[in-house]
């Protein structure tokens, strides 16, 4: 699984250093520090994060003034505010640039550790295929999770999954899937294809896969 980068940007360093501490240990995560806008700009740039943690009240260039450059060209990335009571005004105007939660100072731990888990589970979400409440396919991943956990899939099944997949809802036949997963590398096979959908059935919820006589197989997936 791939570590997610997490930005956070303090100009009180003990606060900072303390929270970054503190996530490295409590989540699969790479945490980037900065002291204020301009260094937080700087490494948005240089690190891509995932999620951005930010105070809005910074010597040099302020939160809301990064949240608002960074919004001119990236509307997608997670951004978590906190301030003080006295920076309502500038709240206000951050709510708008399409936050993904903000809370009030002093921040907490467990309530850092709630909207981390948040931003997560929002990321995992636009990411993920789900066949079920509780089943889905991390796409960018490549990982099949039930409740969670890992649902451990062959190449071969990572492959036809995938192939299924990119045309969700439609008939592929035999041969297509063939294609796709062994890419011309030996012989046309129908009992190998039947073998891995056999396979791969048994790891999803029942009816994920429908067999239409003659016509060919076709994933259907949950909404």
């Amino acid at each position: 699984m791939n570590k997610v980068k997490i930005l956070y940007v303090e100009d009180e360093i003990n606060i900072r250093q303390n929270h970054a501490f503190y996530i490295q240990n409590n989540f699969l995560a790479v945490v980037y520090e900065a002291n204020d806008g301009i260094e937080g700009l700087q490494a948005y740039k240089e690190y891509q994060p995932d999620i951005i943690i930010s105070d809005l009240s910074m010597p040099n260039m302020c939160g809301l003034e990064m949240i608002e450059s960074i919004r001119k060209t990236d509307k997608d990335v997670k951004i978590i505010v906190f301030s003080a009571h006295s920076d309502q005004e500038k709240l206000l105007r951050a709510i708008k640039l399409n936050l993904t939660d903000y809370k009030i100072k002093p921040l907490k731990r467990s309530t850092l550790y709630e909207v981390i888990e948040n931003a997560l589970e929002s990321i995992d979400s636009e990411n993920s295929i789900y066949f079920s409440q509780t089943c889905y396919f991390d796409c960018s991943q490549r990982v099949l999770f039930e409740n969670k956990t890992q649902v451990k899939l062959s190449k071969n099944e990572t492959l036809l999954l995938e192939a299924l997949l990119l045309q969700s809802n439609t008939l592929l036949s035999p041969l297509e899937l063939f294609n796709a997963v062994w890419d011309y590398e030996k012989e046309y096979s129908l009992d190998s294809v039947r073998t891995l959908i056999k396979k791969l059935r048994k790891k999803l919820p029942p009816d994920t896969i429908e067999n239409i006589y003659g016509g060919g197989y076709r994933v259907h997936t949950f909404s």
